[in-house]
């Protein structure tokens, strides 16, 4: 580590530098020693202090994770490669080959797995895993659930798509794991809500946005919830509230609101999601615009 000149007294301190970056404190610690980049400067206490430089290369490292990189591919890469890696755009596939929702929908109506299986790693590879998630996954689901409504897919075709991309998040998820990050946010359903096609979906957004997602499943009880909270030293929890969601399980919702502690919020997500009880800690998710400003919100407190 460079030693500490008068000149370098005005640099950022872990702090400022996560909050500006999108990178959480612990993340850029654990690049230190994995990759050897950033290699701050450490005031004569050891604090560390960032440069302009440190700052701006941090930058470009998360574009390159926003457009799919994985921090190993990126982190050590120096900045001119990750301006040309950041200012690529996704490579164009020829005419009518690229991957569409419609596709995919085909592919879930006439029993295609293997079809559907390469639709959505061409659209992963495409897109990236935040506009995979918000901009190709959110209409795909809700093609699926339109479709099952209408009565044109069965409910066994329904199970097949929802395992497929299941399966897909959990791939794309996996690069992220062990980077930590904040908020932490525990992720589950109450009671009588056993879809969590929604959870992975936010997962692996949380995952690319440098907060820590915890999946903790469907079912889950309110005391249940609490508890793993304190545990884990979670930040947030995020519920998924489907637009069937019962007064029962907004009843839990309002128990959960009223137990807290005053640290932890409550994220709210899914089409039910405005029809939950308001609160100052109590945040409504109803569209990926809406993830992110929360987001930011929480970091700037």
């Amino acid at each position: 580590m460079s030693a500490m000149t008068a000149s370098e007294t005005r640099g950022y301190s872990i702090r400022v530098v996560a909050k500006r970056c999108g990178i959480s404190a612990h993340t850029l610690r654990m690049w230190e020693r994995r990759y050897g980049f950033p290699q701050p400067a450490r005031t004569g206490g050891g604090a560390r202090r960032y440069s302009d430089a440190d700052v701006e290369r941090l930058e470009l490292i998360g574009a390159a994770l926003e457009r799919g990189y994985r921090p190993h591919e990126v982190v050590a890469e120096d900045p001119e490669v990750l301006r040309r890696l950041t200012a690529r755009a996704p490579a164009a596939l020829p005419s009518g080959e690229g991957p569409s929702v419609e596709g995919a929908l085909q592919a879930v109506a006439t029993d295609d797995r293997a079809g559907l299986g390469q639709e959505l790693r061409r659209a992963a590879a495409v897109h990236g895993p935040r506009a995979f998630v918000s901009q190709y996954l959110a209409p795909l689901v809700r093609g699926i659930g339109e479709a099952w409504r209408a009565g044109t897919i069965t409910v066994g075709q329904e199970h097949v798509a929802s395992e497929a991309i299941s399966t897909e998040l959990r791939v794309l998820l996996r690069a992220y794991e062990g980077l930590g990050g904040r908020p932490r946010v525990l992720l589950a359903t109450l009671p009588g809500e056993p879809h969590t096609l929604g959870l992975q979906m936010a997962a692996l957004y949380l995952a690319v946005a440098s907060a820590e997602p915890m999946l903790v499943g469907p079912s889950t009880p309110v005391d249940s919830l609490l508890d793993m909270a304190t545990r884990t030293q979670a930040d947030v929890v995020g519920l998924s509230l489907s637009s069937a969601t019962s007064e029962e399980t907004m009843r839990d919702v309002a128990s959960l609101v009223a137990q807290k502690p005053d640290r932890l919020e409550i994220w709210l997500g899914g089409e039910g999601a405005s029809r939950a009880p308001a609160g100052p800690s109590t945040i409504p998710i109803v569209a990926w615009d809406d993830l992110d400003e929360a987001l930011r919100r929480w970091r700037r407190l």
